[in-house]
């Protein structure tokens, strides 16, 4: 018996053995390419063609996507690195009128978190920028080639920043939760998202009465989502701040009219029209104390059609389709806004305008069920942007006279050009108009908050 049991440690070994040689001879055989200087010299020139010529040196790169299990795709690969850029002259990254750090951040397939040395009173020459990003290489003829403009990947979970007393809350709603699944359970299902939404606005009551800042900001990732919630993670205010999502205008307006909020984030145009009570908010009253606190961001209307439409201006949106990638409350006043300067009735349209989420509206309009979209978004706008990278896309610039109209007087609207380069395939700059994203609170509301 003894004699069996040392065959079977011994063919034990001998099979450890040999799945040791084979995995050391796989990883030994692992294909590392790109190598750092291949990498450096590409990444060179992808800087230098789809951001901004002349810009920037690129003075180290080293890959960190080090892995133990290699990788086994046969003709395309994710390369993780951290780069240290250098400018070569002056350059201001907050500025919406040429390529800027949100540019950055999709090129280099990477979050707001992962750039720094951005100056928000504008880089010198000399500047040093860090950046960790991914590109994405194909593998084409037995070479390994980048390919641009790779999509930047999926927002990881969102990191708990609360205070002491948020944390405490969502512990008793936890309990809370728990006990009612246990008495009620039998009778009826608890209502998981009503006891999360009426915690949710405890904590910002209990915040905003202990001297928070409470912003209702908008659906969970969305721009001015992020905007608030890159406050709450830079410890740059010395109050607490609670960034509230919610699912929109009217819900913000609502939260800041009950007092649940200090202030919310609205276009100029939503303030506008909210302030009269008209169109969307036409049911909810007016809300004549809004105040002004700070004009973030421009959210520029992008009219899109396919690469291949014979469509070259919004003027010539007449007689077809066009859809509304819904994006706010006044999303469909802004697009008929835009055919009305360019003497298109709505009526003269192929169909009645049609209201579609982001990503859907850009499915139809791949499928050819609408001949151009219209998107009002701060450029560069990530679903836009992720769409051209597959398809092949143009933006309408519209038409001067179309602009001077949409621009003079009392009007919400600004021109704002979208550099070349901000999405994949754009030759050249397009002129177009845009509304300012606000930061609003009430004249009921102290000035110091």
């Amino acid at each position: 018996m003894s004699g069996a049991f040392a065959f079977i440690g011994s063919l034990e070994r001998r099979l450890i053995k040999i799945v040791f040689i084979t995995l050391v001879i796989t990883l030994g055989g692992c294909d590392r390419s790109p190598s750092n200087d291949v990498l450096t010299s590409d990444l060179a020139t992808y800087i230098e063609k789809n951001y901004a010529p002349g810009l920037m040196d690129i003075v180290h790169v080293e890959r960190t996507d080090h892995q133990i299990v290699p990788d086994f795709s046969r003709d395309r690969r994710t390369v993780s690195f951290a780069a240290d850029l250098r400018l070569k002259r002056d350059y201001d990254f907050g500025t919406w009128d040429q390529n800027n750090a949100a540019t950055l951040t999709l090129l280099m397939a990477a979050h707001a978190q992962d750039i720094r040395g951005v100056k928000p009173s504008g880089n010198k020459s000399g500047d040093m920028i860090h950046v960790l990003g991914t590109v994405a290489y194909v593998k084409t003829d037995g070479q390994w080639h980048l390919e641009a403009n790779a999509s930047m990947p999926a927002e990881s979970e969102t990191r708990n920043h609360l205070q002491e007393r948020l944390i405490l809350l969502k512990q008793r709603q936890h309990v809370t939760a728990m006990t009612f699944r246990a008495l009620f359970a039998p009778i009826s299902s608890p209502p998981a998202k009503d006891l999360s939404a009426t915690f949710d606005r405890a904590a910002a009551r209990l915040t905003r009465q202990n001297g928070g800042l409470v912003v209702a900001s908008g659906p969970t990732g969305h721009d001015s989502w992020n905007v608030v919630e890159t406050l709450t993670t830079t410890g740059s205010s010395t109050s607490p701040i609670i960034n509230l999502a919610t699912h929109g205008a009217r819900e913000n307006l609502l939260l800041l009219r009950d007092g649940v909020v200090t202030a919310t984030i609205l276009g100029a145009d939503e303030a506008a029209l909210a302030a009269r009570g008209d169109g969307p908010f036409e049911h909810d009253g007016t809300f004549p104390d809004l105040r002004a606190l700070a004009s973030l961001f421009p959210q520029a209307v992008h009219v899109i059609v396919m690469g291949a439409s014979p469509i070259a201006s919004v003027a010539d949106l007449y007689g077809h389709r066009v859809t509304i990638a819904a994006s706010g409350a006044a999303a469909k006043l802004q697009a008929g806004d835009i055919l009305h300067a360019h003497r298109v009735a709505l009526d003269a349209l192929a169909a009645s305008l049609n209201e579609l989420p982001v990503d859907e509206a850009f499915a139809a309009l791949k499928r050819g069920e609408c001949d151009a979209v219209i998107l009002t978004a701060p450029p560069p706008s990530t679903a836009l942007h992720d769409f051209a990278i597959a398809n092949a896309v143009r933006l309408l610039p519209m038409d001067a006279d179309a602009v001077a109209l949409l621009t003079t007087g009392n009007s919400n609207y600004v021109v704002v050009t979208v550099p070349t380069q901000t999405y994949p395939g754009q030759a050249r700059p397009v002129t177009t108009v845009g509304v300012a994203t606000l930061m609003v609170s009430s004249e009921l509301v102290p000035a110091k908050i």
